[in-house]
């Protein structure tokens, strides 16, 4: 998945601090890219396509979810401590994220997303409607 780089990352972190904290392991770094669009993906799944909005390249991605997915992926990495980086601000930055992104799957905010569809390529609903199947009793 090419959603985010780990160059990319400098706008959350300096370079010289990401690479002290994962030993320049850049397996490290993918793994929490990865971990990072996994969780944003479990809160906006339910409403946007989410498949689609993390195979976006470049300048086509949507810039907060691109962020916010930084942001998440940074406190997947900052777990393994370092005393150069300001603890408190990324946990902030990461609360702040999954604030956000409890309201969007709530459906308090909407962002500019692509919709899940359905078969016939229409907006699909949220929402689940019907009732069982007709019963008949005997007594």
């Amino acid at each position: 998945m090419n959603f985010i780089k780990k160059s990319e990352l400098k706008s959350a972190i300096y370079d010289y601090q990401l690479s002290q904290i994962v030993d320049d392991d850049n397996t490290i770094v993918e793994i929490a890219i990865r971990a990072a669009i996994e969780e944003v993906t479990s809160y906006l799944g339910s409403r946007y396509d989410t498949e689609k909005t993390f195979s976006e390249t470049r300048r086509n991605r949507n810039p907060l979810i691109l962020e916010i997915t930084k942001d998440i992926a940074l406190w997947q990495i900052i777990r393994l401590a370092n005393p150069d980086v300001i603890h408190e601000r990324v946990k902030d930055r990461y609360d702040r994220a999954i604030e956000w992104l409890d309201k969007v799957a709530r459906g308090i905010i909407t962002p500019t997303l692509p919709k899940i569809q359905d078969t016939a390529g229409t907006p699909a609903s949220p929402f689940k409607f019907g009732s069982i199947e007709k019963q008949t009793y005997d007594y």
